[in-house]
């Protein structure tokens, strides 16, 4: 994007208008990025322990 000499921020919002509705959208995508990378650093920084299968926590027992 070339812009010409005289460029202004005031220019450049005017080009740029948003409806409410579409920053709504621009928030909730970056939200929604920002709570999954923290999801992932604190996943990685704190460790779950191996978990057993739950189906195999309650075996029957065989009849007679």
């Amino acid at each position: 994007m070339k812009f010409p000499d005289r460029w202004q921020w005031e220019e450049l919002r005017h080009k740029l208008v948003l409806t409410p509705e579409e920053k709504r959208v621009i928030i909730f995508v970056i939200a929604a990025l920002f709570l999954g990378l923290a999801t992932k650093c604190y996943r990685d920084t704190h460790p779950q322990p191996a978990q057993m299968d739950k189906k195999h926590l309650h075996t029957r027992k065989s009849q007679p």
